[in-house]
């Protein structure tokens, strides 16, 4: 299993070699900033018994939310919040929004075409990023 902080750093490996210079800082930024709010608010979505597998593994080998789960764990509801209240309040305001979706959703097609999510998982999360890429 790959987990999301090692599937981040394959895409932005990849991202580097390919895209501008300036472009891909807004990538990183982007990836830096999810992963950010992935630990401080992601154990919130998650059951009981991946609740108490990230509490173990936190806790005990100092392993945070991305270096324990895969990208599966990146759900809808997550990405929704990570929209519409972190990028805005930390992100650098409601115009940095739909460049964060941009970049979600390449990251997500890339990690279906690796196959590291299902494609019902990639069709959920596309259907809210297309929200977003429109509004901003």
């Amino acid at each position: 299993m790959i987990t999301i902080n090692d599937a981040f750093r394959k895409f932005l490996n990849e991202q580097e070699a390919s895209l501008k210079s300036d472009t891909f800082l807004d990538c990183e930024d982007v990836i830096l900033l999810y992963e950010e709010f992935l630990e401080f608010s992601a154990e919130d979505c998650l059951s009981e018994e991946d609740r108490d597998l990230y509490a173990g593994q936190h806790e005990h080998d100092n392993k945070n939310y991305g270096d324990i789960f895969g990208p599966e764990h990146l759900i809808p509801s997550g990405i929704k919040d990570f929209l519409e209240d972190y990028v805005v309040e930390e992100g650098g305001g409601k115009k940095f929004i739909g460049t964060a979706a941009k970049v979600l959703q390449n990251f997500f097609e890339w990690a279906r075409e690796k196959g590291y999510i299902e494609e019902k998982a990639f069709e959920a999360n596309s259907k809210v990023l297309a929200k977003y890429q429109k509004r901003h």
